[in-house]
């Protein structure tokens, strides 16, 4: 996102402040949609699983999870927002249709599970919470674009992100191996 709401705010600032106002919508909408589906669905295991096995489950989930990204298989879905909409559509139309897929969080790739565990965790652990975690996370996801967009725009040629995404995956990859030990032991605990 960055990528596009850069150039367009270097270009036109009002374009790119109903860029991100519409992405920043787009998300929240879909973040409150996931946040009642995750609700519905962590409250009825709840009604039907104990607690202490909820939490070995996502023991399980976390180490799932874990070793995925530490063999690099992220588990996502292999697309992106479609790059056509950035020249068929105006600037807050644009941020709206993208905040609405991004925000879904099943329609685009992944860098790390760190998003299926937090979803995990909550729908296992507090479903309740959904409704505040999920729209947190959709407005830090802006938050963090429009930082990097407006204080922190590259040259295009320059990506730095790409030579951390194996070993950060990694890392994280260890440390939710680590978690689900340390969710496990305490579920048993």
């Amino acid at each position: 996102m960055a990528g596009v709401a850069g150039p367009m705010l270097r270009r036109s600032k009002a374009e790119g402040s109903r860029f991100l106002t519409g992405l920043m919508v787009g998300e929240l909408v879909s973040a409150v949609f996931l946040a009642a589906a995750l609700y519905s669905l962590g409250a009825a295991v709840a009604l039907v699983v104990p607690a202490l096995t909820r939490e070995v489950l996502l023991g399980i989930v976390v180490a799932g999870f874990g070793v995925a990204d530490l063999r690099n298989r992220t588990p996502h879905v292999w697309r992106q927002v479609p790059q056509k909409f950035v020249r068929s559509m105006a600037p807050g139309r644009l941020g709206l249709v993208w905040g609405l897929d991004l925000g879904l969080l099943f329609t685009t790739q992944k860098s790390t599970s760190l998003l299926w565990v937090a979803l995990a965790a909550v729908g296992l652990l507090s479903p309740a919470s959904a409704w505040l975690v999920l729209p947190v996370m959709a407005f830090i996801s802006v938050l963090t674009v429009v930082v990097r967009s407006v204080f922190l725009a590259l040259p295009k040629a320059v990506d730095i992100s790409r030579p951390w995404f194996a070993p950060m995956r990694r890392t994280l990859g260890v440390a939710q191996v680590g978690l689900a030990v340390v969710v496990v032991l305490g579920a048993w605990l």
